[in-house]
């Protein structure tokens, strides 16, 4: 007996579609499962096996490697051929299961009359406090899901607004927003206009930092490294080596410009000292 001719025994929509859409066709169950499923199926005639899971048979045929059980809509487990252990094995699976495992999950074994008897035993439909738990579980869930899609929401909805306060702010409201720090207290005031200042020299030295960045990208600054009383210098595709007295006016000028700053420090129009040996100094287009 084919175990997908039994009345209780059906494709889910979505696999009957995707087998379909494949032009393929399930012809049978698989070996490992087809007794459980078909024994079950012949002493539950009021449940339903649902085939969820599908695998590839031979040619154009498929075989069914998964079965969700139900009972008047209500789902009382699955039953499915997994790869464990280095081997397949049949795992019989719900919640009820699972809350009794140390590890969670199903029960797995490769003997079907032992998978018969524990989906016997765990295949019912939830007792009351079984549903209340689950009940539970899956208010908090939507709960906690339209919380965040709420917040969300707002935030998306507070940042058109905070975006275009911003733009008037930064640009026609500007002044306006000058008035209004007159009228905070003085340590408000200083702090504003303190980060005014800050952001403006920052601003000045990203301009010379993109410079440098740009020239050094385009090989059009001088790479001195200095080396054991020696400056090795390269110059795009270029490479000379200096001495003190040999080293370009120029660059020994802003050689020492750089030597009075701290490591990473940018200096306009001049260059960057990288370390204590690495300089990158700007230099005249000829």
């Amino acid at each position: 007996m084919n175990t997908l001719e039994l009345n209780n025994v059906e494709l889910s929509e979505k696999t009957a579609k995707a087998v379909r859409d494949s032009s393929r066709e399930v012809k049978s169950v698989d070996t490992l499962i087809d007794p459980v499923v078909q024994r079950l199926a012949v002493l539950n005639p009021l449940w339903r096996f649902v085939v969820d899971e599908v695998s590839y048979l031979s040619g154009d045929n498929l075989k069914a490697t998964g079965f969700v059980v139900m009972e008047a809509g209500e789902v009382l487990g699955t039953i499915s051929r997994e790869y464990h252990g280095r081997e397949y094995v049949i795992q019989i699976s719900n919640e009820r299961i699972s809350k009794d495992r140390v590890r969670r999950g199903g029960y797995k074994t490769k003997d079907a009359d032992k998978a018969i008897l524990k989906a016997k035993k765990m295949f019912f439909k939830l007792k009351p406090t079984e549903r209340i738990e689950n009940s539970m579980k899956v208010a908090m869930s939507v709960i906690d899901q339209q919380k965040r899609r709420k917040d969300r929401e707002k935030y998306d909805h507070a940042r058109v607004v905070q975006d275009a306060a911003h733009k008037f702010i930064m640009g026609t409201g500007f002044s306006l927003f000058l008035e209004h720090i007159k009228t905070m207290a003085e340590s408000e005031q200083n702090k504003i206009n303190k980060a005014r200042t800050e952001h403006d020299r920052i601003d000045e030295e990203m301009l010379t930092i993109d410079k440098v960045k740009s020239q050094f990208e385009n090989g059009k600054t001088a790479l001195v490294i200095k080396d054991d009383g020696k400056y090795l210098v390269k110059i795009g595709d270029a490479i000379q080596l200096y001495d003190d007295n040999t080293l370009p006016t120029d660059m020994r000028g802003k050689l020492g410009m750089l030597k009075l700053v701290e490591a990473e420090a940018f200096i306009s129009n001049t260059g960057c000292r990288i370390n204590d040996e690495v300089f990158v100094l700007v230099v005249e287009e000829s």
